[in-house]
């Protein structure tokens, strides 16, 4: 964060939400620490989101893509999130698993600039950003390419893991999440909810 600025680390904010945030590495604190502050700043320049203070954030976004570790593959993966947007959730993702490569699809420029600007930042090696929508990624090399395919607030959960999945190779995953509570869910979509600062949410997970 911006040098003489008072506030309670990332850490901290993360572990008063997230309790798995206490096993996250000094280094990914770090980069997670980078992000926010950088995001901050150009968000000073450009409207890339509401939140205007590290703790917003946090509350709001980036402890949110937490709860999608537990639903992550074991193994080194490659994933893709669809209409990143500020880098959530797929830039965080990147930044708590290390060992994933990935693609963020982001055809608004002022977001792919920030994107490809983080990028290099942090220097998240095997993370690529593309001024793309999901129809051209398909019909340019991203079908059936992807252990993973995450999106948030891009389209309703239930049309998003739809869409996805003509971009996931046999055995791979879906990821969405979802706000509030729904009774119910498509057949075969599993349905784990979680509380974040008081507001039910959950993630679905579509297994191919």
């Amino acid at each position: 964060m911006t040098a003489g600025a008072r506030h309670p680390s990332i850490g901290e904010l993360l572990a008063r939400i997230v309790p798995a945030a206490g096993r996250l590495t000094a280094a990914t604190l770090h980069q997670l620490d980078q992000y926010v502050g950088t995001l901050l700043e150009w968000n000073q320049r450009i409207n890339l989101t509401g939140a205007r203070t590290a703790q917003e954030l946090v509350e709001q976004h980036v402890a949110d893509a937490l709860f999608l570790l537990p639903h992550l593959p074991d193994d080194p993966f490659c994933f893709v999130d669809v209409g990143s947007g500020n880098g959530l959730p797929g830039l965080v993702l990147r930044i708590l698993r290390p060992d994933a490569g990935g693609v963020l699809l982001e055809p608004v420029r002022k977001k792919h600039a920030f994107l490809a600007h983080a990028i290099r930042q942090l220097q998240l090696q095997g993370l690529r950003a593309l001024p793309e929508r999901l129809e051209r990624h398909l019909e340019t090399g991203g079908a059936g390419r992807y252990d993973l395919a995450v999106s948030r607030a891009t389209w309703p959960p239930e049309e998003w893991l739809e869409l996805a999945r003509p971009l996931i190779r046999p055995g791979g995953r879906v990821l969405a999440q979802e706000a509030g509570v729904n009774s119910g869910v498509p057949p075969g979509v599993g349905r784990h909810p979680y509380l974040i600062a008081g507001r039910r949410r959950a993630v679905l997970v579509l297994d191919l």
